[in-house]
């Protein structure tokens, strides 16, 4: 991620959607997250070729080791 997008993110939109969330939370009676920083980490602009490689080979090592790839992704975070 660029430096001028992981600080905006980081400093002022993550601290934003935790407080939305919140609210939303509270309103709406059931939980709400938001992440601004999981999308930039993984597909910024320049990296996405890698991230792909990446999220391809864990799911490889996790088949290899007998986890299916529903659990594996529910481990780390990108399915519910």
């Amino acid at each position: 991620m660029r430096e001028g997008q992981r600080q905006l993110a980081t400093w002022t939109l993550q601290p934003l959607a935790e407080i939305v969330s919140e609210e939303m939370t509270d309103k709406l009676g059931q939980p709400v997250q938001m992440d601004t920083l999981r999308p930039l980490q993984a597909y910024d602009a320049e990296g996405r070729a890698r991230a792909v490689a990446g999220v391809v080979q864990a799911l490889a090592m996790a088949k290899e080791a007998g986890v299916d790839a529903d659990t594996a992704m529910k481990l780390v975070g990108w399915q519910e």
